[in-house]
C-alpha cells in the first residue's frame, strides 16, 4: 500500500534539511582545505631556511651518528567522522607501520579512539584542530612530548599521515634525525654569536618542530579534502533518492485523487 502525500512530503523536507547540513559541512571542510594549503606554503618556506641553517652547521661540525632502535611514530589521522574511508586507511598504514618496541604519538581523536579500540597502546594523544590556524600551537606542545618521550624509545622519530592528493593515501616520512643534508660540503665554520654545540642543538630542534607542523598541517588538509570528497558523494545520493520520493509523491498523490473521484462518484448515486 503506497504511503499518504502528506508523510511522503514529510519526507521530501527531511531530505532538504539533511541536504542544508550536508552543504554546510562541505563548505565548511571545503574552507579548511584552502587555509591549510595556504598555510603549507609558510610552513615550508620556513622549514626550508631552517634546514639550510642546518645543513650547514652539520656540514661544519663533526658529523653525528644515527640514533639506533625503534624509535616513535606520530601518527596525524582524523579528528572527526564524515570523511568516508580515510580514518580507516590511517589505521590500517598504523598497524602495518609499527615496529616491536616503537612508541606511539597520535593526533587526531577519532584515530586515537580507533587505535586503542585495535589494542594498540597509545603515549600520548591530542585532538587535531579544527581551524588550521590553531596548528602552531599544537605542533609546539606535539614537539615537547616527542622531545621527551625520546629519551625513553630510542631511535628516528618518523611521522604517518595522509596525503591530500592521490586518494589520501597514508605517507611515512623521518621527522628527526633530519635527513642528511645534500649539496653542501664546506668545511668552513660559518660566522656564529653562539656556541657551536647550542646552535646545533638550537636547530635540531626547530627542525623537529617544523617538520612536525608540516605534517600536521598537512594531516588537517587531507582531513578536510576527505570531508569534501564524502559530502560531494552524499549530496548526489541525496539528489538520486530525492528524486525516488519525489516520484512516489506523484503516484501517491494520484492514486489519492483517483480514490476521491470514485468516492465522489459513488455517492452520487
Amino acid at each position: 500500500m503506497s504511503k499518504r502525500p502528506e508523510e511522503i512530503q514529510h519526507r521530501l523536507r527531511s531530505l532538504d534539511e539533511i541536504g542544508n547540513v550536508v552543504g554546510a559541512l562541505r563548505a565548511i571542510a571545503s574552507s579548511h582545505a584552502g587555509s591549510a594549503e595556504t598555510a603549507m606554503q609558510a610552513i615550508t618556506a620556513y622549514a626550508g631556511t631552517v634546514t639550510q641553517a642546518l645543513a650547514v652547521s652539520i656540514a661544519a661540525a663533526a658529523p653525528y651518528s644515527e640514533p639506533e632502535g625503534p624509535g616513535l611514530l606520530l601518527v596525524v589521522g582524523a579528528a572527526q567522522g564524515f570523511c568516508g574511508a580515510y580514518p580507516e586507511h590511517i589505521v590500517e598504514a598504523t598497524q602495518a607501520t609499527l615496529e616491536p618496541g616503537m612508541g606511539l604519538v597520535v593526533v587526531g581523536a577519532r584515530t586515537a579512539d580507533m587505535l586503542s579500540a585495535a589494542g594498540l597502546s597509545v603515549l600520548w594523544s591530542d585532538d587535531l584542530p579544527g581551524h588550521p590556524a590553531a596548528i602552531p600551537a599544537l605542533a609546539s606542545r606535539t614537539t615537547d612530548v616527542l622531545v621527551e618521550q625520546s629519551t625513553h624509545y630510542s631511535g628516528p622519530i618518523r611521522a604517518l599521515t595522509g596525503s591530500p592528493h592521490g586518494g589520501h593515501a597514508a605517507i611515512v616520512s623521518r621527522l628527526f634525525p633530519p635527513e642528511p643534508p645534500e649539496g653542501v660540503t664546506s668545511q668552513i665554520a660559518p660566522l656564529m654569536t653562539l656556541p657551536a654545540a647550542d646552535l646545533l642543538t638550537g636547530l635540531l630542534q626547530e627542525a623537529l618542530f617544523a617538520n612536525v607542523a608540516h605534517v600536521m598541517m598537512q594531516g588537517a588538509e587531507t582531513e578536510a579534502r576527505a570531508r569534501v570528497e564524502a559530502m560531494a558523494r552524499a549530496q548526489n545520493n541525496l539528489r538520486s533518492r530525492r528524486t525516488d520520493v519525489e516520484q512516489a509523491y506523484q503516484q501517491a498523490r494520484q492514486e489519492q485523487m483517483t480514490t476521491e473521484v470514485i468516492e465522489l462518484s459513488a455517492g452520487r448515486r
